[in-house]
């Protein structure tokens, strides 16, 4: 009994750590799953810093295998670093992207992300260098919708250029290509992006048009954020036009919107469009009070807003009179302003450094792949030299075989035909004509020459035939090479052949 009951107990505990396994293995398998669309999430909910750091962590758990799913991530992460602000760091993500065999969408969207990235640093040669390849890479293809997107970045970046021709070709370009895209944040960023260019040149109906169809696409979409800026942008138009009343609508509309969504930033820049507005209406006092509430909003890192804002306190202040108050304010503005300035040349001076380590690290990285390409050449050149020995070997034993070869059937050629003659030398001798009177017959031979031929047929030396004949050997080798004058032959193998011949 006892030992059927440790029998069950561990065959129950078996299967417990079987089941605990397999439920394991489950989850490890889909925790990298889980944890992307957890990213996705935060991504979509405008926390990238957050998404950002699950993808990397994701990234280097190893626990993701696909190379397609890996390039993904990286192209997810550096998208969500550039959506937080962090445009340096994100773009060693797409160009990792772009080292590796990705799909054709994924080196599109990656070379975009590198064109973002450099046009938000002030980079606009590197910018209109990666806009460019990523429009040109689908341009032929049926993806419309990365072709509207990448002919939309090609115009803002023209526009940024100041080319405002090239600007309008692909704002058209990418117009026509709306009614094939799904994506409404595109189609939005076409049709603000198109309205502004129409400004710029002074066609404010059209701009006024494109701006409509903004807000339109927007608010059928929910996108609020979308929806706001078309508010402010045909209110600036309407500025433009002198409507200034409509225009002070339109911007608390948009207002109203960036309060909804809790847009912090929006709502500052919002109280900055309305002062402007009642500074063109001669309204001091609103002016004033909504500078006051952009102030109140503003975060002290947002140097460059900030110091825009003190710059129009001073000119509110200036035409008022009170210019205690002007002054004031214009002090806090340069110091601000100045400290633009000065960070930005540190960060050119650190961009400079950076650029210097890089291209230096390249250098290395160069010399390197040299050295390795020349060590590799002579690697190859090694091999060739051995292979070539090696076919020269394979030569020179092939054609040693094939000259022994030949001559060991020359030889066996030979010995049959000698074979032969002394068969036929049998035969001559058994028959009623002599084999003197036969070689005298052809080849004109004297009866010791005849002689001679016949003991040199049946193998004689020099020495025994002159026995033989009693003569001396030299007087044989005398008749011989008259033999060989007479056959035309050269030695006596081939005055034997020639007999066998004839």
């Amino acid at each position: 009994m006892r030992i059927s009951f440790y029998i069950t107990s561990l065959l129950f505990i078996s299967f417990l750590t079987a089941w605990y396994a397999d439920l394991n293995t489950q989850n490890i398998n889909d925790e990298p799953g889980s944890q992307e669309r957890k990213a996705d999430s935060l991504a979509q909910a405008e926390k990238h810093t957050e998404a950002a750091e699950l993808y990397r962590v994701l990234l280097i758990s190893g626990k993701i295998k696909n190379k397609e799913q890996i390039n993904r991530l990286r192209y997810k992460t550096g998208n969500s670093l550039m959506h937080a602000g962090k445009d340096k760091q994100a773009q060693p993500w797409f160009h990792k992207v772009l080292e590796k065999n990705a799909a054709m969408e994924l080196h599109n969207d990656a070379m975009t992300g590198l064109g973002k990235t450099n046009e938000y640093t002030g980079k606009c040669d590197s910018a209109f260098y990666w806009y460019l390849r990523a429009y040109k890479l689908v341009e032929e293809s049926t993806d419309t919708l990365r072709r509207a997107r990448g002919a939309r970045n090609m115009a803002q970046l023209l526009r940024v250029l100041s080319r405002f021709d090239e600007a309008t070709d692909y704002c058209q370009k990418a117009v026509k290509l709306i009614p094939g895209i799904s994506d409404y944040k595109t189609e939005a960023n076409i049709y603000n992006e198109t309205a502004y260019l129409f400004e710029l040149s002074g066609k404010l109906d059209s701009a006024a048009h494109f701006y409509r169809q903004l807000i339109h696409i927007s608010a059928e979409n929910g996108y609020k954020k979308g929806e706001s800026a078309g508010y402010s942008n045909l209110a600036s138009v309407l500025e433009k036009q002198k409507r200034y009343i409509d225009a002070l609508e339109l911007k608390q509309q948009g207002l109203e919107i960036d309060r909804q969504i809790g847009d912090v930033y929006g709502m500052m820049n919002s109280y900055r469009g309305l002062a402007e507005t009642y500074t063109l209406m001669g309204d001091t006092e609103p002016a004033i009070y909504a500078l006051d509430e952009a102030y109140v909003l503003c975060d002290t890192s947002w140097i460059s807003d900030l110091s825009g804002i003190h710059l129009s306190y001073y000119q509110l202040f200036k035409k008022t009179g009170k210019t205690a108050n002007a002054l004031s304010h214009y002090e806090k503005y340069t110091k601000l302003f100045n400290r633009i300035n000065e960070t930005k040349s540190r960060e050119k001076v650190l961009e400079l450094l950076a650029q210097y380590e890089t291209e230096k690290k390249e250098q290395q990285i160069l010399l390197l792949e040299q050295a390795n390409l020349l060590k590799e050449n002579q690697l190859r050149l090694q091999w060739l030299i051995i292979g070539a020995l090696t076919l020269l070997g394979l030569f020179i034993v092939g054609t040693g075989w094939s000259v022994i070869r030949h001559k060991n059937q020359k030889l066996k050629l030979m010995k049959t035909e000698l074979q032969h003659f002394l068969l036929h030398e049998k035969k001559v001798g058994n028959s009623n004509q002599s084999h003197q009177e036969i070689y005298a017959d052809k080849w004109g031979l004297t009866t010791r020459e005849s002689e001679i031929l016949h003991h040199l047929g049946q193998g004689c030396s020099n020495a025994k035939i002159a026995e033989k004949l009693f003569i001396s050997e030299n007087t044989v080798k005398f008749h011989i090479k008259n033999i060989y004058i007479k056959l035309n032959v050269k030695n006596r193998m081939e005055a034997l052949l020639r007999c066998s011949e004839n």
